[in-house]
């Protein structure tokens, strides 16, 4: 049984069925009015993109299949001819087009020739009809129709300099006749399919544009201008905006209409369910019970602190071979849920240090791991020849693993990045009180110290009311300020930095990628404190490439 193009929408887009109601609701019939703007916003990763090209290519793309027996000659013909029709649809990537001229002339091209997907794999490009005037239409009229698409090439019409143009350039689109129209005085039944190309060449074109908070760095009348594209046009322009912000950061001064907005909510833990499980890898082979527990481990895990879909489907595509190995191993059971929680427990929280970093892709990863565990099976087996070898000799694969992971990309960071960063894990697990002791030319002989201080000073810099020390790794990282880092980094460089180094942008650079967290507010400029992000075995790791003893630096990490 046949679905309509609806339900096709609803199920390949689980949790989306009341946003694709509206956006078909607000399309209506192909010849009816529609809103002059939509803005469509949400936080990232929730479909946004994916509904409205599906929706625009599935309600406007040219038709359904012409494969049925019942069809006439003259329908099967209209169906061609629909399929190389010009788009009624216009998508466009505001970080690709970052300038007005290319958003006209980009939304121009589009408008005027056939969607891609309906080229069947042609990569030349179609020629459309354009109407000419002088000499060149007598050529047309005295040529061949096969003369007529080679001499009306889109580069007469791809330049589009200011809005006046693209303006006038929208009414020509709208008022065009089509290829439609010649098939028209040609057909069998000409009255019965009339109809239909009439309401055909009236129907609303719809200029889409992605990632539109873009536009806000461009002209600041371009914004009013597309709320008003179907004002000032007088044809049925509908204008799409695909936002991640709200629509009171797009309002200027210099006016403009209100769109409707429509808001992509969060994924609830059912829809997220649903999404991930059509990624179950190996569907044939793989159990299906196995794989839905594993994504609702991952989604109570990681659900706090990650809700970006393409992350958690990013964690899952990691974690599930790590996940299912003793099992394919022989070591643990399908049903033995404790036993396989402790054993993807520690890659859990690797992850989770990891979050949003992206050090490595699903692909190395999934590599890795078959590398990592060949490799530690192999290297027991000829270690020892029993089957104890196996069990001791894949944790130390795993390692390896992990190992490999942490320093994926430290040896990629500058030079002075490095020292940053080294001096950045110093300041955040050393005490201040010894920075004198360790980085300055001169030590600092203080006077002595009461009993009573002494207390105070030991339960303050690390023992309990129970006089045990506790060790500084096990605290964690400790906020700093950028000032004190920086004492700490022109200490252990020993050399002068070079003039054409920018030390502040590369701090950034390592907030961004989230080696430094920031403590303080984002509104607050002095006094910034950050602290730490990475491992200790990172850190070694980057010394040892730098030629740099750590450990002669560092406060109880023996």
């Amino acid at each position: 049984m046949a679905t309509s193009p609806q339900q096709q929408l609803h199920e390949s887009f689980p949790g989306r069925a009341k946003q694709i109601d509206q956006i078909l609701g607000f399309m209506g019939k192909p010849w009816a009015p529609t809103p002059p703007s939509l803005l469509i916003n949400g936080n990232s990763s929730l479909g946004k993109t994916a509904v409205v090209k599906a929706t625009l290519s599935i309600m406007l793309g040219g038709g359904g299949s012409s494969s049925s027996n019942n069809q006439s000659r003259s329908e099967q013909q209209l169906q061609e001819h629909r399929r190389r029709l010009p788009s009624r649809y216009a998508f466009l990537d505001c970080v690709e087009c970052h300038t007005p001229r290319l958003i006209f002339e980009h939304a121009i091209y589009q408008l005027r020739n056939p969607p891609p997907s309906q080229e069947k794999g042609s990569t030349a490009l179609p020629l459309i009809h354009t109407p000419t005037t002088g000499t060149s239409e007598k050529k047309e009229a005295a040529g061949s129709r096969k003369r007529k698409r080679v001499t009306n090439s889109p580069l007469d019409w791809n330049k589009c300099e200011n809005v006046n143009e693209f303006v006038e350039w929208c009414r020509k689109i709208c008022d065009t006749k089509d290829e439609l129209d010649d098939f028209n005085e040609t057909c069998d039944n000409h009255r019965t399919v009339h109809g239909s190309i009439s309401k055909h060449q009236n129907e609303t074109r719809y200029l889409v544009l992605d990632r539109a908070e873009r536009l806000r760095d461009t002209a600041p009348t371009l914004i009013p201008v597309l709320m008003r594209l179907q004002e000032l046009t007088g044809r049925n322009i509908c204008v799409i905006l695909i936002t991640t912000i709200v629509w009171e950061k797009f309002r200027s001064k210099t006016g403009g209409y209100e769109p409707i907005v429509l808001n992509f909510p969060q994924y609830t833990k059912s829809e997220t369910v649903a999404i991930l499980r059509r990624d179950l890898p190996n569907r044939e082979e793989e159990d299906l019970d196995l794989y839905m527990r594993f994504v609702d481990l991952v989604y109570d895990v990681f659900q706090r602190n990650c809700k970006d879909l393409n992350e958690m489907r990013h964690l899952v595509a990691l974690l599930f071979p790590l996940y299912i190995k003793p099992v394919k191993e022989g070591k643990v059971q399908k049903h033995e849920v404790l036993k396989l929680h402790r054993h993807i427990q520690a890659y859990f929280v690797e992850a989770m240090d990891k979050l949003y970093l992206r050090e490595i892709s699903s692909t190395e990863w999934s590599d890795r791991t078959l590398s990592a565990a060949s490799g530690s099976l192999s290297g027991a087996s000829s270690s020892t020849g029993g089957g104890g070898g196996q069990v001791s000799g894949a944790p130390v694969g795993d390692r390896a693993l992990t190992s490999a992971l942490d320093v994926q990309n430290v040896f990629d960071l500058p030079y002075y990045t490095k020292f940053i960063l080294i001096a950045s894990f110093l300041a955040s697990y050393n005490p201040p009180r010894l920075d004198m002791r360790y980085f300055a030319k001169v030590s600092n002989a203080g006077g002595k110290m009461t009993k009573r201080s002494k207390i105070a000073a030991a339960k303050k810099h690390g023992h309990d009311n129970m006089g045990s020390k506790l060790r500084q790794q096990l605290l964690g990282p400790k906020p700093f300020p950028i000032e004190r880092m920086l004492a700490i980094f022109y200490s252990i460089l020993d050399e002068e930095v070079e003039e054409n180094v920018n030390v502040h942008t590369q701090i950034a650079s390592l907030v961004s990628l989230r080696m430094l967290q920031r403590v303080t507010p984002m509104d607050k400029l002095d006094s910034i404190k950050c602290k730490c992000n990475v491992s200790y075995e990172m850190i070694k790791t980057l010394a040892k490439s730098t030629r740099f003893e750590i450990d002669k630096y560092l406060y109880d990490f023996s």
